[in-house]
């Protein structure tokens, strides 16, 4: 008896000398999205604050507002339960678990009062171009319509309730302007014949239909052929493209990748190739861009989205062809997309707020090309889906909110990728994205 005595002494002596020292895995808890009934636009996110904002029209009653959708980091919980808070006339605190407890403010804010105008048809209309942020429709009719004697078909605004004068269905003469007023609010309808001059030429971006190629490395000397890469233009410094085959061409031991060129060649071109390829373990996808890229390498590098502009196009155009890969357990998706951005400060102090969006992105195989028309959804719209959406915590591409309407742009980002999660070096190896031409529309 005395010897199992001794025994379980010991044995829970050295349990006691045990130590789990192992440390829980840090996994943020973070808000992906979330959705109130009726909101305006999309729910801002920040990550630095752990906050997000969101917008609901002039007039919602702020403390009777129900969660429509709430997305988590993976296998997190949220405290209270979203589903049965309802009253956002204060800030409201969540508090999500993973390992750790994380707190997150919900600040729902009221529009001020505002007319949005939802559809508007004319008689003998073949486009309409509504314009929120200046508030003018500019319509096109067909020639032979008579200009003096239209009837408006479709005037649908909201809020529906806001009386408007003069009353749109008893006007009937477009041929100036005409302006209606609501509650203080003027909102201008221009009407203009089809074979009028009705496209405004615009800026476009250099070399932008990509016929026009240059092989060589950063200096216009560069001998070494491992070192050389595709851009379109006529030298490095006179072209705002790049390409991620910069960084690789410059690392000490040249991994010769090639991610972006022209095809079947530069003299013989069709269109650009862009391929998602593995180099030295790590996976490349094939992006073009206009910006500027800083350091050597492959993962090394620091990537400055954007070139100074300062129009507003309503569209933009291209053809492309995409054969996806498999990535993840699904088919790899290729991302193609225009940012307007109002730029503020310089260097530490700068700030970027997101003016317009246009984003394309797609798991689908295109046997041709297609043509892809996207237009320009400016500030916080409603068709913005979340992985759209500016993010201050977006360590490559930081933006701080939207900007204001009546702002212009100051700088413009364009991206193709073959990879949409190529900036994390991650993506289906053999994704190509092939391109034909960009065209900003006016």
């Amino acid at each position: 008896m005395k010897k199992i005595i001794l025994l379980l002494t010991v044995t829970l002596g050295l349990g006691a000398c045990i130590k789990n020292d192992i440390p829980y895995p840090y996994v943020f808890g973070k808000i992906i999205s979330f959705q109130l009934e009726g909101q305006s636009g999309n729910a801002i996110i920040s990550e630095e604050d752990q906050s997000v904002e969101i917008r609901v029209p002039f007039g919602t009653d702020r403390s009777a507002l129900h969660v429509t959708g709430i997305e988590l980091t993976e296998e997190a919980t949220i405290t209270p339960d979203p589903f049965e808070v309802t009253d956002y006339t204060e800030d409201v605190k969540f508090v999500i678990s993973t390992y750790q407890e994380y707190e997150w403010t919900i600040s729902v804010i009221e529009d001020d009062f505002d007319i949005v105008f939802h559809h508007f048809e004319i008689e003998g209309q073949i486009s309409a171009d509504i314009n929120q942020s200046n508030y003018t429709i500019d319509v096109v009719i067909e020639d032979n319509a008579d200009i003096k004697n239209l009837t408006i078909k479709t005037f649908h605004y909201a809020p529906e309730d806001v009386t408007v004068v003069p009353y749109p269905y008893d006007v009937r003469d477009f041929s100036e302007g005409v302006v209606f007023i609501f509650d203080e609010i003027e909102w201008t309808i221009n009407v203009t014949f089809q074979d009028g001059d009705t496209e405004r030429i615009g800026d476009q971006i250099l070399y932008s239909d990509f016929m026009t190629w240059y092989y060589g490395g950063r200096k216009s000397n560069e001998s070494n052929s491992s070192r050389k890469f595709y851009i379109p233009g006529e030298d490095f410094e006179g072209t705002p493209w790049r390409t991620g085959d910069v960084g690789a061409a410059d690392l000490i031991i040249p991994t010769g990748v090639r991610t972006v060129y022209p095809s079947s060649s530069e003299e013989e071109y069709e269109y650009t190739t862009l391929k998602t390829t593995s180099a030295l373990g790590v996976v490349a996808a094939g992006s073009l861009f206009v910006g500027e890229i800083q350091g050597s390498g492959l993962t090394n590098v620091r990537t400055d989205f954007g070139i100074p502009f300062t129009d507003q196009p309503k569209s933009f155009e291209t053809d492309i062809q995409y054969i996806p890969a498999p990535y993840n357990g699904n088919m790899d998706q290729c991302d193609v997309y225009v940012l307007l951005q109002v730029r503020e400060g310089t260097g530490d102090d700068e700030k970027r707020y997101r003016l317009a969006t246009a984003w394309f992105r797609s798991d689908e195989k295109m046997e041709d090309f297609e043509n892809i028309n996207l237009p320009f959804l400016y500030g916080n719209h409603n068709d913005l889906a979340p992985f759209m959406m500016p993010s201050s915590s977006n360590e490559r591409m930081p933006e701080h909110g939207f900007a204001s309407l009546d702002q212009s742009p100051t700088h413009i980002i364009v991206v193709y990728s073959s990879s949409f999660d190529g900036a994390n070096f991650r993506g289906g190896v053999g994704s190509e994205l092939r391109v034909k031409d960009f065209q900003l529309k006016y």
